[in-house]
């Protein structure tokens, strides 16, 4: 009769134990741990934080790890490993694999719960869908409002949202105290700067014009409609006339001498009269952080404004 005393409480005391709360398990159970929708419109569910992302895009790498424990990296994007493009140094030695769109192999093999793409590799966005992978594509920023944003919706897509706003918020600080400071040495004469690359100059899209604003500097540029990889005539930089030129520090067909190409403006006698020529202003800034669409950006407004006005 004991016996059976005992095994009827202890069946209770089973019972009334699993009708006691639970913990809520949102890793693996199939439960919507959260949702967030891509630069294409497509909804994308997870039931727990992505553990091997891929991502395709070198800015994309450069906040990712700044974000997330390298361990949940499976992939960054070939550009990675170019320190002429890529600011993100010796991080991204922590993550061992490399993947590229086009390359649908070399994705497919790294076995990722999360690939990310930008939004303007389309060819690859579909094949890479059509193997089954969750893919999140990302839009391009083409201002540095957007670059914060870009800072947001990777943070979101990898289940970061607040390290994501951590991060832009504190890139959106950074810029202000540099702006203020680069306008108390501007006075009220901000210095005219010209950018040029191996395919153009820079400045009448994209981002550009946004680090002149943060740095306290005018792009000459600003305004006019000149055709994109199109080359300035020797009339034109006359009339231009910037204080400052930037001339390129890496190129992507690892053809054009960087050197090479701040010597021939300055050895150019039809330039002898521009103010930046005349005054030995002519120099090449860090390309990773010129063209970096990441909290990297802060760098490259840095770099512009101690070289327009020494601060």
């Amino acid at each position: 009769m004991k016996k059976i005393l005992f095994l009827v409480c202890l069946l209770l005391c089973l019972l009334l134990a699993g009708c006691g709360p639970q913990e809520k398990n949102t890793s693996g159970s199939g439960k919507v741990l959260y949702t967030v929708t891509d630069a294409t419109g497509t909804k994308l569910s997870f039931s727990e934080k992505p553990q091997r992302i891929v991502s395709l895009n070198v800015s994309a790498d450069e906040i990712l790890l700044d974000m997330v424990d390298s361990k949940r990296l499976a992939a960054l994007s070939l550009l990675a490993d170019d320190p002429g493009i890529c600011s993100a140094g010796d991080k991204v030695k922590s993550v061992k694999g490399r993947a590229q769109g086009s390359n649908l192999e070399s994705v497919l093999a790294m076995q990722p719960d999360l690939v990310i793409i930008p939004d303007y590799t389309v060819e690859p966005i579909q094949g890479l869908r059509s193997a089954g992978l969750k893919v999140y594509v990302c839009h391009t920023p083409n201002n540095v409002q957007d670059i914060f944003k870009f800072i947001r919706e990777i943070g979101s897509a990898v289940g970061e949202e607040a390290k994501g706003e951590a991060m832009a918020k504190n890139m959106e600080a950074q810029l202000e105290a540099v702006r203020k400071q680069a306008l108390q040495a501007a006075g009220d004469k901000p210095l005219n700067v010209l950018a040029l690359s191996f395919t153009g100059p820079l400045g009448m899209r994209g981002t550009f014009s946004g680090l002149c604003y943060y740095a306290g500097v005018h792009n000459v540029l600003d305004g006019m409609d000149i055709p994109y990889q199109s080359n300035l005539s020797e009339e034109k930089m006359l009339e231009l006339n910037p204080e400052l030129i930037i001339t390129p520090s890496w190129d992507y067909s690892k053809k054009g001498d960087p050197e090479q190409f701040r010597q021939r403006i300055l050895q150019n006698p039809a330039y002898k009269s521009i103010k930046a020529v005349k005054n030995g202003r002519v120099q090449s800034l860090h390309d990773n952080y010129l063209y970096s669409t990441s909290q990297y950006t802060v760098k490259a407004v840095q770099e512009l404004a101690h070289a327009a006005y020494g601060i």
